[in-house]
């Protein structure tokens, strides 16, 4: 037996060392939602920086045009966000394959920020990042803030192929104002609006369309991309204003929740004017193949 125990008390100590590593692997058993909603939660919401590891590797590709690119950079700006009395709400997390979008609500002081971020994971790692964000105005075409509602529903059966399409195909319309058959087909009549320049239910949509196409709005939609989980789809897109002299471009991401009947029920969205002026190199709307 003593030839046994120096390899069994070997193989116990490895053990033991790797299980106790603070920055151990356990995230690659995770979804990308759940390692999204636990960096969130750990290291933004309660400011737990020794938690910064476990899910930041080695490398950081930032798009978001306010934040340089690299591990650093973010690592600094996340310190400052320790060290400040910024408090901050996850609303609702979509996660498809390796991707994850998060939607949250910052106060800041005496203001209030909306952001939605996506990231891509690799290997249990966050390891590329894009957002747009938007403060909420004082006055709103509705009652029901840019922020409330419940999160995704990930045990509800729903055909995620159609519920994109139909979510495109409502997002395209505001390209074409002639033709609001995905609106009436897709959305339903008692649909909860949370963009503030709208009425809530589908009349209120269809109002909002109606008082744009009086004004000769023109916009072109490009669709960066697309994630779906449980009954929400969220859309992240570039929208180009073509009557406008400049400020032309928003980053603009949309949130859709589904009935069960597939019709959209709730939206929620950010818009963020571009200027054009980033921190980093990489471009706001570019996503890996």
């Amino acid at each position: 037996m003593k030839y046994l125990l120096n390899p069994l008390f070997i193989v116990a100590a490895l053990f033991i060392f790797i299980s106790c590593d603070d920055n151990d692997d356990i995230t690659n058993e995770l979804t990308s939602a759940e390692i999204a909603r636990g960096f969130y939660q750990e290291v933004i919401v309660e400011k737990d920086m020794t938690k910064f590891n476990k899910y930041i590797g080695n490398s950081y590709k930032q798009h978001a045009p306010a934040y340089a690119d690299g591990v650093e950079p973010l690592r600094e700006e996340l310190q400052s966000n320790a060290n400040s009395n910024n408090k901050i709400e996850i609303l609702r997390v979509v996660g498809e394959n390796d991707y994850a979008a998060l939607h949250s609500l910052w106060t800041v002081g005496s203001e209030q920020y909306i952001y939605v971020d996506i990231w891509r994971v690799e290997n249990g790692k966050l390891v590329e990042h894009w957002d747009q964000y938007q403060s909420p105005p004082s006055e709103a075409a509705n009652d029901n803030t840019m922020h409330a509602g419940p999160d995704t529903n990930i045990h509800t059966e729903q055909n995620l192929a159609q519920n994109k399409e139909r979510a495109i195909a409502v997002l395209k319309t505001f390209d074409n104002l002639d033709d609001l058959s995905a609106v009436e087909n897709y959305v339903a009549d008692e649909y909860i609006q949370h963009n503030p320049t709208a009425a809530d239910k589908k009349t209120g949509l269809l109002d909002l369309m109606a008082f744009l196409k009086s004004i000769n709005y023109k916009s072109n939609t490009t669709i960066a991309k697309v994630i779906a989980q449980g009954d929400m789809v969220v859309i992240h897109s570039k929208v180009e204003d073509l009557n406008a002299i400049e400020n032309a471009i928003s980053g603009v991401i949309d949130i859709f929740r589904f009935d069960n009947n597939g019709m959209i029920i709730e939206h929620w969205d950010v818009i963020e004017t571009m200027t054009g002026q980033s921190l980093n190199n990489n471009d706001p709307f570019e996503y890996p193949n």
